[in-house]
């Protein structure tokens, strides 16, 4: 003998379903342009890039010398479509380079992975991206004002656009697009959680 199905139940499980389809298609995974890659124009697209300094102890821990693996991502949101970028590793060491659709774009989430663990967080920031352009926004300094569990962060954006440019121009290969200075606007404060 076969259950009779609630039809209530099959409508909230098809919904459920609806749902995260339609949540999977409005997020996408972002790479970023491996050093030594020739940089192709597609329409729309722009390509964004800068530097991240995790700074703790006085120290730059994405820079320094590696005596472990260092992983920094984040989350962005593209204000026009509401659609969501993931970008984990967005840089092991530092500098990145993106090819984004054009528009703005909010950076919603923060995630660090260290030896000590994985780190999340929010430092509310903004930048734009011009499609057929190179948009430099700086190098986004993020302080840890301590070791614990849970920490503060700071949050300031430093202007390098010479030396990025001239490492954008030895990294990658190909016609490079234009480039323009779009410095990152970055909150003064935020967190970061041990997980």
């Amino acid at each position: 003998m076969r259950a009779r199905r609630n039809p209530l139940n099959v409508c909230l499980a098809a919904a459920g379903i609806a749902g995260l389809l339609l949540s999977c298609t409005n997020t996408a995974l972002v790479r970023p342009v491996e050093p030594g890659t020739a940089l192709v124009e597609k329409p729309g697209q722009g390509l964004v890039f800068g530097r991240i300094a995790g700074i703790r102890d006085g120290e730059d821990q994405l820079s320094a010398l590696p005596s472990f693996p260092k992983e920094f991502g984040w989350v962005l949101l593209h204000a026009v479509s509401g659609k969501r970028y993931v970008v984990s590793p967005l840089t092991q060491n530092g500098p990145f380079v993106l090819e984004l659709p054009g528009g703005s774009y909010e950076v919603t989430k923060l995630m660090y992975e260290e030896r000590a663990g994985t780190w999340e967080g929010r430092l509310p920031s903004s930048f734009s991206v011009r499609p057929g352009e190179a948009t430099y926004i700086g190098r986004w300094e993020i302080r840890f004002t301590n070791l614990g569990p849970s920490s503060r962060i700071l949050g300031g954006v430093v202007n390098e656009l010479k030396a990025a440019s001239d490492d954008l121009k030895e990294t990658y290969t190909g016609k490079l697009p234009p480039i323009r200075l779009g410095l990152l606007e970055s909150s003064l404060q935020g967190y970061f959680s041990l997980l």
